[in-house]
């Protein structure tokens, strides 16, 4: 914890909050709640101290001050650390999922490389007759492949000298370009070439282009640039990451010199505006804002464009708004009393209300001792005690406000951090169900993409004629370079019209060659006449996806159309690698602290699981009338106990993306994702008399009164007359008796003099008082001998008349009757001779005793 030592309004501060407490209203409604109790307060101490009367309760102010300090730190140093998250958050989903999708570009840029038709128009001269006619069916064989990858906005092929031989979009009339990036393209025998800026082949507007050189016997013969659609794709991000939550909030992505590229909100934050981030705070155009700035994580090796960034920011003004649903406030309220939260919260929030209901326990033993000495002087003399009974009730109902004060703030604390966990299960089971749908979204294009393989076409084609033999060396050739460029695939492979399999990416598995496959999707996409469209299997065991010990294992295979001269000539079919993949996209979503993440089909089969209790294809620990109910998109969270442990679930289910499975009529093929952050075990139940306090009957006037101090011992409320009673001690030290009765649990000192305590749980029920946190009274009988009490909790200390004290029949006790329209049992009042008996003294009753009945 760093140093309080800076003061607002009266109060230190951790110097990491001060500068945002001017913007902390929950802070500043505590601070005057609380000071304005202090006030009262302080007035009370003071009386106390002039009269003589509970001049202990100093001690006790002190220790409210001393905790309203830590309460409302605690209280700005999470509103800080909440705000910051979410906004942490937000930043590394949008660099993350940026960057996953850009990965798919850079090989998408070397498959295509590879096409024959584009090579075949690239190594053609432009004075060629045959040239004009060329670009034109080059034109429709990009605009096929696009018509599948509605993330580019152009495709275009330049010469080595920088002309352009071919160019998808219309609008723009570029013939030529010689900017240096192209140079650079061209003499690379990278991968990839990644380029973003403004470039006069998109009209001079910036551009984020994946480029590779294309290649012949004879060298270098062209260059192929495709273009990403970076706005529209960050647009879909924002979207989704502000969803209507944080009007107020600013998303950008920007480049290594902090220059922003795109933004959510042109007005706050403009496109090409630099910002000059050194911290969580940025001055920004007059304004002040809360910001977080996130790196990309990488995804298979790549990191995205160099230093490229998400920063999200935030108003200072609205940085630390809290939206509370009053109705989710009092669950959430509820659910912290019943958990049992040391492992959720740091030891701090854990030790506000431990420290909390310490000193309302003092506070209490003070109230308690104080009403005793007041008895004591009120039976003196008729003004004896009245002054020192108004007080101290001033106090109490003083010490009450200020109880209630610490109780809504810290239950708000409570609730804060709950729902913090809960708005991150939700938020990563999002995250989840996004990352999912973006990496199926490619996986269900890329089967069609290299259906338009001519090399693939041709060899199918051929496997009814003489040349079967050497097509399918070929199309293995093909699909084991493909493989090497997408490695989230376990197999690539082709099947003839009979569902035969003529070649795979994986000489490992060259076995399946041969093999006729029967699966439902193997028919279903022969069926297929649009090429625009593709089959999947279910989530199931494959033979296509099988270890080493032939065991199959679960995962998806999608499957399209192989077309040539208008005819379907077979198939082809890519295993997605689900187990890698899976496990990859849920632990990239995991926070740092333990809990689970799950695909989970609306039927309630898992998919995949991070948590080996649920494996893939057993049940989910959900209700399928949970995910059945949601439609695309559509999100839940709620808690959840597993195996003793109750869990804060996050559930959303697949909206698609795109194209991909947008506007689909629910099945139970439909995946959702769940998150399931530990929250800890129930709380064991409290016993009844911990739960209800003793309410006294009113004193009926003209009577003989009879001064009663009350306590509870093992869930039953007990008194004794307040004239054997000296004081209420908190946890005195104890030194144990070898060979004592179970009863008698030690002896302490109290004035000088040993005195032996008693355990009344045992003594009287068989059930030893839990010593942690229970008082010790001391009582003193006529004679002079003293004797201490362990009991559970102190109660009231109050006057009654004689005669409302019941005579209990047959036994040496009476009882009190609690006041009228209050929930519990009577008080007994017992026999203050019969304690000295359980430590083997006998003496006859005396004054201060009650009558044997």
């Amino acid at each position: 914890m760093l140093t309080k030592n800076v003061w607002h309004r009266g109060l230190p501060f951790s110097a990491e909050v001060a500068p945002y407490l001017k913007r902390m209203a929950l802070v500043e409604e505590n601070r005057e709640a609380l000071l304005r109790l202090q006030g009262v307060w302080d007035s009370l101490a003071l009386l106390g101290q002039m009269s003589g009367t509970a001049t202990d309760i100093a001690d006790t102010r002190t220790a409210f001050h001393d905790l309203t300090t830590t309460l409302l730190d605690s209280l700005a140093r999470r509103l800080r650390s909440n705000a910051l998250a979410k906004l942490q958050g937000r930043a590394r989903v949008a660099i993350d999922i940026l960057v996953r999708n850009l990965f798919e570009r850079t090989a998408d840029v070397g498959f295509l490389a590879s096409d024959g038709p584009l090579c075949a128009h690239a190594a053609l001269s432009p004075d060629a007759p045959e040239h004009a006619a060329s670009r034109a069916l080059l034109r429709g064989h990009l605009a096929a492949y696009t018509a599948k990858y509605s993330v580019y906005d152009d495709v275009i092929v330049l010469s080595p000298q920088g002309a352009v031989l071919a160019q998808l979009d219309d609008a723009v009339a570029a013939t030529a370009c010689h900017e240096p990036w192209v140079a650079q393209a061209l003499a690379s025998d990278a991968p990839y070439f990644e380029h973003y800026g403004p470039t006069s082949l998109r009209g001079g507007r910036p551009s984020l282009v994946y480029a590779r050189a294309l290649r012949s016997g004879d060298g270098v013969i062209g260059l192929l640039c495709l273009s990403f659609r970076l706005a529209d794709e960050m647009a879909a991000i924002f979207r989704q990451l502000l969803d209507g939550q944080d009007d107020h909030a600013v998303i950008c992505l920007l480049d290594a010199d902090q220059t922003v590229l795109q933004t959510s909100d042109a007005w706050q934050v403009p496109p090409g505006a630099r910002l000059s981030l050194q911290g969580e705070r940025l001055m920004f155009a007059g304004r002040e804002f809360l910001c977080a700035c996130i790196g990309a994580s990488g995804y298979e090796g790549y990191m995205g464009p160099p230093g490229w960034r998400a920063c999200v920011l935030t108003p200072l003004e609205w940085a630390f708004e809290e939206h509370v649903d009053p109705a989710r406030s009092e669950e959430l309220r509820r659910l912290g009393e019943a958990l049992d939260t040391r492992a959720l919260f740091d030891a701090e929030l854990q030790g506000i209300p431990l420290e909390a209901r310490r000193i309302q326990r003092n506070l209490a033993r003070t109230l308690w001792n104080g009403k005793l000495r007041s008895h004591a002087r009120a039976a003196a003399g008729p003004a004896g005690g009245g002054f020192a009974t108004t007080l101290l009730n001033e106090v109490q109902r003083t010490g009450g406000q200020l109880r209630q004060v610490f109780e809504e703030a810290i239950a708000r604390l409570q609730g804060s951090a709950l729902a913090a966990v809960f708005d991150g299960a939700l938020f990563q089971a999002r995250l989840a169900i996004d990352i999912m749908d973006r990496n199926l979204y490619e996986r269900a294009n890329d089967c069609r993409w290299w259906a338009l393989d001519e090399r693939l076409q041709r060899a199918l084609a051929a496997q009814r004629t003489p040349q079967a033999g050497a097509a399918a060396a070929q199309a293995q050739q093909v699909l084991q370079e493909i493989n090497a460029l997408y490695t989230v695939y376990s197999l690539l492979l082709v099947y003839d019209l009979q569902g035969r399999v003529v070649a795979v990416s994986d000489p490992a598995q060259a076995h399946h060659v041969g093999q006729a496959l029967t699966a439902p999707w193997v028919a279903a996409a022969l069926d297929l006449r649009d090429p625009e469209r593709h089959v999947v299997s279910r989530h199931e065991a494959s033979p296509l996806y099988a270890s080493a010990g032939s065991a199959r294992h679960p995962t998806y295979v999608y499957a399209a159309p192989v077309h040539h001269a208008g005819q379907t000539v077979g198939g082809i079919a890519i295993v997605f690698d689900g187990e890698p993949q899976f496990a990859a996209m849920l632990r990239d979503v995991l926070p740092a602290q333990a809990g689970a993440a799950l695909f989970v089909a609306r039927d309630g089969r898992v998919v995949a699981s991070s948590d080996p209790r649920w494996a893939a294809g057993t049940s989910a620990p959900l209700s399928p009338s949970e995910l059945a109910s949601l439609g695309a998109g559509d999100t839940l969270h709620h808690e959840l106990e597993i195996d003793g442990t109750v869990y804060a679930a996050g559930i959303a289910m697949s909206q698609g993306y795109r194209e991909y499975k947008r506007g689909h009529a629910p099945c139970s093929e439909d995946v959702a994702a769940v998150l399931l952050m530990p929250l800890g075990p129930r709380a064991p139940r409290q016993g009844a008399g911990e739960e209800t306090a003793f309410v006294p009957p009113a004193a009926l006037g003209g009577e003989e009164t009879l001064d009663i101090a009350a306590f509870s011992v093992g869930g039953e409320w007990l008194g004794l007359p307040a004239g054997v009673l000296v004081e209420a001690l908190e946890q005195p030290r104890l030194t144990s008796l070898p060979n004592a009765p179970r009863a008698l649990v030690g002896m302490l000192q109290h004035e000088g003099r040993m005195v032996p305590v008693l355990d009344l749980g045992v003594a009287l029920f068989g059930q030893a008082v839990d010593a942690h946190e229970a008082p010790v009274l001391i009582c003193r009988n006529a004679a002079g001998q003293a004797l201490a009490l362990r009991v559970a909790a102190l109660g009231p200390v109050f006057s009654i008349a004689a005669t409302q004290a019941l005579v209990a029949p047959g036994q040496r006790v009476r009882l009190v009757r609690g006041a009228p329209g209050t929930d519990h049992r009577m008080l007994t009042l017992l026999n203050t001779a019969d304690l000295w008996v359980h430590i083997g003294v006998d003496i006859e009753p005396g004054p201060e005793a009650l009558p044997v009945v």
